[in-house]
């Protein structure tokens, strides 16, 4: 369902509805890429917890799950989701719409993680779309006050896994085959450029290379026939 982002009127059933943000379930057309961030910042609670963050089977469940997590909008919030158009805004707000509820970030996510990570998810995971962090400032990219924030919680352990390991899950075992097929293609190439005149015990993988020894080299010497 993607297509060309344009100031446009734009499909409002896009997302699965339990990444889909506040304004896409309260039906706008008029949405900007910051739906992508509050679906990646769900995306980073369900890797911290194991299980979907939010699992509603309809708009105003999931509405409501999300005001237990995040807390009651604000009247600064309510008012940026009308500028945007939500047909679905009035009724849900008369019908439905829980007020004064807290904010159960923190409490639901704190204990198994760092305080950096609570930070990082609020800055998705916010009623106003306008409020929410861009993918720079996520990335630490950018001179916005947003951005220092995200930086310190890329730099906390753990750090981000090296290149050569993307593919794989990231043990220590995985590691040392990283590093053993680095090494295999190394001597591979040094082979085939012939910059290896001797190599002497040399391991590569799974084959050692002894260039000194010529006996494999010999042709066997013939026996006499008995007569």
């Amino acid at each position: 369902m993607a297509r060309a982002y344009s100031p446009r009127p734009l499909t409002p059933g896009v997302c699965t509805i339990w990444y889909r943000a506040p304004e896409l379930l309260l039906g706008t057309k008029y949405y900007t890429p910051s739906i992508d961030l509050w679906s990646a910042g769900l995306v980073l609670a369900e890797l911290l917890q194991s299980t979907p963050c939010l699992t509603g089977e309809t708009p105003i469940e999931q509405l409501s799950l999300i005001v237990k997590l995040l807390g009651s909008p604000t009247p600064d919030d309510l008012a940026a989701l009308a500028a945007m158009g939500c047909p679905e805004l009035i009724r849900w707000r008369r019908e439905a719409l829980s007020s004064g509820r807290a904010d159960n970030l923190e409490r639901k996510f704190l204990a198994g993680t760092s305080p950096q990570t609570v930070n990082f998810l609020q800055g998705f995971l916010r009623w106003d779309p306008h409020a929410r962090w861009t993918a720079a400032e996520a990335l630490g990219i950018g001179k916005s006050r947003y951005t220092a924030m995200s930086e310190k919680w890329w730099k906390e352990s753990p750090r981000a896994v090296e290149r050569e390991l993307l593919p794989t899950f990231p043990e220590i075992r995985n590691a040392e085959h990283a590093r053993t097929m680095a090494d295999r293609g190394k001597l591979e190439t040094e082979l085939n450029e012939g910059t290896v005149k001797r190599a002497h015990g040399v391991e590569g993988g799974e084959y050692v290379f002894d260039f000194d020894d010529q006996s494999a080299l010999r042709r066997p010497t013939k026996r006499p026939r008995a007569r």
